[in-house]
């Protein structure tokens, strides 16, 4: 059997997360996936190296690609990336919209030559609207949509940022789906599109739960933000101060019930889920208190579970709650995660023997298929080991692509075991 995406190449100009990891996944799913770098290499490929050029943050975002090094900005490189487009169902782009434009990757430009292409774009802020030439990365985004916020987490009464890299992540998954959708809409009507996915609206996504308006009851909105909230903040009001007045106007503000929420126990930390009427029956039989209770004020409901949970470890409420069917998960660290017997049998994780950085083991296939297997087919490419051989089939000579070599404007590796590149040999 052959990946749903066999037969589609895309051309990757990305960095960081977003593009990368959507790469990928389109790789597990046998799209040949060619990677364009700088001369420099893809940014990640220096972030803790643990072998020359080659890290964790790059092994875990980018295998199964083919690295080709090009200096975008050499106009020599010009010719080389049209070739590029052209043998190109998809290209992928993480950059600013000046820069897209800069390089000629804007759909204006490339769809004029190539009408079937499919160009997935990921920003920080979109392609429209009066912040569309800013720079933007997850923390910005996280916190300009409220995000940073929502999540809860504090340091010193300050949203702290976590390694979650929430934005980014969801941006790759909106970018498959839409690049998916358009090649879809390419076999009916033979023409590509342009895609464009923002980190802003990938982290306003995440909080849809939240993210709604309605004038009966928020109305106050446009007062508070226009006016109450400018005064506090003349006034030097603090952000506690700010909250209790924003809090105030919220009459139907969503809140976690007292039996969908973390507990801390005897020895750790438990998640408990019992969201639906079924599964609070069974919680309440279970930790002896009336169904009616259960469901009253959250305040008073977290308190006393909170209270009662403590005094007994996880394991043995955990036992409890699954033999009644209700939803509950032990806190883990990535440590014990990585090793969970379920983890592993449902390909969640994958191992790989890779050239310069040994063993290790990644996130496997979170997207699964009946027919068409969705696999991780081979570690991260060392950096620009498949210049020379891309170039050639796009039809350049062997003298060529040593022009462009010698031009800087494309950089190949030595073959050998460290796939050492000529720009790093000459200045060694």
């Amino acid at each position: 059997m052959t990946g749903s995406l066999t037969g589609i190449t895309v051309v990757e100009f990305g960095q960081f997360v977003s593009v990368p990891f959507c790469g990928q996944l389109m790789a597990d799913a046998g799209a040949r996936v060619i990677k364009v770098e700088p001369p420099d290499g893809d940014s990640y490929r220096r972030t803790l190296q643990l072998a020359p050029l080659e890290s964790r943050q790059f092994a875990i975002k980018n295998r199964g690609k083919e690295s080709v090094a090009l200096d975008l900005g050499h106009p020599d490189a010009a010719e080389v990336v049209d070739r590029l487009v052209g043998i190109a169902d998809v290209v992928l782009v993480n950059m600013s919209p000046a820069a897209v434009a800069r390089r000629g990757l804007d759909w204006a430009t490339l769809s004029r030559r190539h009408p079937r292409l499919v160009l997935g774009l990921v920003s920080g802020y979109g392609t429209v609207g009066p912040d569309a030439g800013l720079p933007g990365m997850d923390v910005v985004l996280q916190a300009h949509s409220g995000l940073l916020a929502a999540l809860g987490a504090e340091d010193g009464g300050v949203p702290r940022h976590s390694e979650v890299q929430v934005a980014d992540y969801a941006g790759a998954l909106l970018l498959l789906a839409g690049v998916s959708m358009a090649l879809l809409a390419r076999d009916r009507t033979g023409r590509g599109q342009q895609v464009d996915v923002s980190l802003l609206g990938a982290a306003m996504t995440m909080q849809n739960n939240q993210l709604s308006h309605v004038d009966a009851v928020d109305g106050w909105r446009a007062g508070f933000v226009a006016e109450e909230l400018p005064r506090l903040r003349r006034q030097g009001a603090g952000r506690d101060t700010i909250n209790a007045a924003r809090a105030a106007h919220q009459t139907d503000k969503l809140t976690l019930t007292g039996h969908y929420r973390v507990f801390g126990t005897a020895d750790g930390a438990i998640a408990v889920g019992a969201g639906s009427p079924p599964t609070q029956e069974r919680l309440a039989a279970v930790v002896g208190l009336p169904v009616e209770r259960l469901r009253g004020d959250p305040d008073v409901v977290r308190r006393r579970l909170a209270e009662l949970l403590v005094t007994r470890t996880s394991a043995e409420w955990i036992t409890e709650l699954r033999a009644v069917a209700v939803p509950c998960a032990e806190v883990r660290t990535l440590d014990e995660v990585l090793a969970d017997p379920h983890v592993e049998a449902e390909g969640l994780v994958a191992d790989f023997d890779h050239p310069a950085i040994g063993r290790y083991r990644a996130l496997g296939t979170p997207i699964r298929f009946g027919d068409t297997p969705s696999e991780p087919a081979r570690p991260s490419p060392a950096f620009a080991a498949h210049t020379t051989a891309v170039l050639r089939e796009l039809g350049l000579t062997a003298a060529e692509v040593d022009g462009l070599v010698r031009s800087g404007a494309a950089v190949h590796a030595v073959p050998g075991p460290t796939a050492v590149t000529d720009r790093t040999r000459s200045s060694a």
